[in-house]
């Protein structure tokens, strides 16, 4: 009777865990895809221009790449 009370017990918890991890992975989730919308909404081909600091992030990434291969 114990071993049956702890086996349901520590399936209670992983089913708590799971919920738990799924309900920050959809909430993760939904604030990207809100981040990635435009602002004045999509343009007219449904192609969203990049911010100013994704224009930077992108640079950035670009500048160091090239002068890896400088070295």
């Amino acid at each position: 009777m114990g071993r049956l009370f702890l086996i349901a017990l520590f399936v209670g918890v992983i089913v708590a865990i799971v919920v738990i991890l799924g309900s920050i992975w959809n909430s993760t989730m939904d604030q990207g895809r809100r981040a990635l919308q435009p602002v004045f909404g999509p343009t007219k081909d449904g192609v969203m221009a990049p911010t100013a600091l994704q224009k930077v992030a992108y640079v950035a990434v670009s500048y160091t790449h090239l002068r890896a291969h400088e070295t």
